[in-house]
Protein backbone atom coordinates (compact mmCIF):
# COMPACT_ATOMS: atom_id res chain seq x y z
CA UNK A 1 0.00 0.00 0.00
CA UNK A 2 1.55 3.52 -1.14
CA UNK A 3 0.95 7.00 -0.30
CA UNK A 4 0.60 8.39 -3.40
CA UNK A 5 -2.28 10.41 -2.84
CA UNK A 6 -1.65 11.41 0.28
CA UNK A 7 1.76 12.93 0.90
CA UNK A 8 0.88 14.14 4.96
CA UNK A 9 3.68 15.28 7.31
CA UNK A 10 4.32 13.66 10.81
CA UNK A 11 1.23 12.25 12.39
CA UNK A 12 0.28 11.17 15.41
CA UNK A 13 0.48 7.63 14.18
CA UNK A 14 4.61 7.92 13.80
CA UNK A 15 4.93 8.36 17.56
CA UNK A 16 7.57 6.30 18.74
CA UNK A 17 7.76 7.08 22.30
CA UNK A 18 11.15 8.16 22.18
CA UNK A 19 11.41 11.59 22.28
CA UNK A 20 14.67 12.20 20.80
CA UNK A 21 13.72 9.87 17.86
CA UNK A 22 10.32 11.68 17.45
CA UNK A 23 11.99 15.27 16.98
CA UNK A 24 14.20 13.32 14.69
CA UNK A 25 10.98 11.99 12.88
CA UNK A 26 9.67 15.24 12.60
CA UNK A 27 12.27 17.36 11.41
CA UNK A 28 12.70 14.39 8.47
CA UNK A 29 9.09 15.39 7.34
CA UNK A 30 9.85 19.02 7.88
CA UNK A 31 13.40 18.70 5.31
CA UNK A 32 10.61 16.43 3.01
CA UNK A 33 8.87 18.88 2.09
CA UNK A 34 11.42 21.44 0.90
CA UNK A 35 11.80 19.15 -2.39
CA UNK A 36 8.21 20.74 -3.11
CA UNK A 37 9.62 23.82 -2.69
CA UNK A 38 12.62 23.17 -4.87
CA UNK A 39 10.50 21.53 -7.62
CA UNK A 40 7.12 23.63 -7.76
CA UNK A 41 5.81 21.46 -10.76
CA UNK A 42 6.07 18.16 -8.53
CA UNK A 43 5.12 16.18 -11.36
CA UNK A 44 6.79 17.61 -14.38
CA UNK A 45 9.82 16.23 -14.90
CA UNK A 46 12.89 18.62 -13.34
CA UNK A 47 14.64 21.04 -15.25
CA UNK A 48 18.34 21.72 -14.39
CA UNK A 49 17.85 24.40 -11.71
CA UNK A 50 15.35 22.58 -9.97
CA UNK A 51 17.44 19.30 -10.23
CA UNK A 52 20.23 21.27 -8.62
CA UNK A 53 17.91 22.25 -5.42
CA UNK A 54 16.16 18.75 -5.39
CA UNK A 55 20.11 17.69 -5.13
CA UNK A 56 20.63 19.96 -2.67
CA UNK A 57 17.86 18.66 -0.60
CA UNK A 58 18.70 15.16 -0.83
CA UNK A 59 22.21 16.14 0.22
CA UNK A 60 20.39 17.67 3.30
CA UNK A 61 18.01 14.74 4.35
CA UNK A 62 21.08 12.16 3.46
CA UNK A 63 23.20 14.01 6.24
CA UNK A 64 19.84 14.27 8.38
CA UNK A 65 19.17 10.71 8.42
CA UNK A 66 22.62 9.35 9.20
CA UNK A 67 22.67 11.49 11.87
CA UNK A 68 19.29 10.38 12.91
CA UNK A 69 20.16 6.44 12.29
CA UNK A 70 23.18 6.57 14.61
CA UNK A 71 21.26 8.40 17.23
CA UNK A 72 18.29 5.46 16.50
CA UNK A 73 20.76 2.76 16.72
CA UNK A 74 22.62 3.87 19.77
CA UNK A 75 19.13 3.61 21.48
CA UNK A 76 18.99 -0.10 20.46
CA UNK A 77 22.48 -1.01 21.20
CA UNK A 78 21.61 0.51 24.97
CA UNK A 79 18.70 -2.19 25.23
CA UNK A 80 20.75 -5.02 23.00
CA UNK A 81 17.07 -4.99 20.76
CA UNK A 82 17.59 -8.25 18.74
CA UNK A 83 16.36 -6.26 15.44
CA UNK A 84 18.82 -4.14 15.17
CA UNK A 85 21.28 -5.67 12.55
CA UNK A 86 17.76 -5.68 10.37
CA UNK A 87 17.61 -1.50 10.90
CA UNK A 88 20.98 -1.40 10.49
CA UNK A 89 19.97 -3.27 6.68
CA UNK A 90 17.40 -0.95 6.03
CA UNK A 91 19.31 1.80 6.71
CA UNK A 92 22.36 1.20 4.38
CA UNK A 93 19.19 0.71 1.83
CA UNK A 94 18.21 3.92 2.60
CA UNK A 95 20.99 5.80 2.27
CA UNK A 96 22.28 3.80 -1.02
CA UNK A 97 18.50 4.90 -2.68
CA UNK A 98 19.24 8.30 -1.97
CA UNK A 99 23.09 8.12 -3.69
CA UNK A 100 21.43 6.59 -6.59
CA UNK A 101 18.69 9.21 -7.32
CA UNK A 102 21.27 12.10 -6.33
CA UNK A 103 23.86 10.56 -9.40
CA UNK A 104 20.66 9.85 -11.48
CA UNK A 105 19.75 13.95 -11.25
CA UNK A 106 23.62 14.75 -11.78
CA UNK A 107 23.88 12.38 -14.75
CA UNK A 108 20.84 14.40 -15.89
CA UNK A 109 18.21 12.01 -15.62
CA UNK A 110 14.87 13.51 -15.83
CA UNK A 111 11.96 12.62 -12.98
CA UNK A 112 9.58 14.14 -11.55
CA UNK A 113 9.94 15.69 -8.02
CA UNK A 114 7.13 13.55 -6.73
CA UNK A 115 8.73 10.69 -7.82
CA UNK A 116 11.49 11.16 -4.99
CA UNK A 117 8.90 12.72 -2.35
CA UNK A 118 6.76 9.49 -2.70
CA UNK A 119 9.48 7.18 -2.30
CA UNK A 120 11.39 8.97 0.73
CA UNK A 121 7.66 9.39 2.00
CA UNK A 122 6.57 5.88 1.86
CA UNK A 123 9.76 4.60 2.63
CA UNK A 124 9.88 6.26 6.23
CA UNK A 125 6.34 5.80 6.79
CA UNK A 126 6.71 1.98 6.54
CA UNK A 127 10.10 2.09 8.50
CA UNK A 128 8.67 4.26 11.27
CA UNK A 129 5.20 2.08 11.82
CA UNK A 130 6.59 -1.42 10.91
CA UNK A 131 10.35 -1.07 12.48
CA UNK A 132 10.32 2.11 14.50
CA UNK A 133 7.47 1.92 16.70
CA UNK A 134 8.43 -1.79 18.07
CA UNK A 135 11.39 -0.60 18.94
CA UNK A 136 10.13 2.02 20.66
CA UNK A 137 7.25 -0.27 22.61
CA UNK A 138 10.59 -2.28 23.62
CA UNK A 139 12.86 0.33 24.61
CA UNK A 140 9.58 1.57 26.89
CA UNK A 141 9.54 -1.85 28.57
CA UNK A 142 12.64 -1.89 29.31
CA UNK A 143 13.67 1.37 30.32
CA UNK A 144 10.06 2.56 31.73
Amino acid sequence: MTSRLNLAGFTQEYIVGIEELDEQHKTFFTLLDKIGKAAPDMYRPLDEDEADAVIDVLNELRDYALLHFRTEEGYMQEIDYPGLAGQKREHNRFITDVIRMERELMNGTAMPAITIRNFMHDWYRDHILNLDKPFGQAYKKIKG
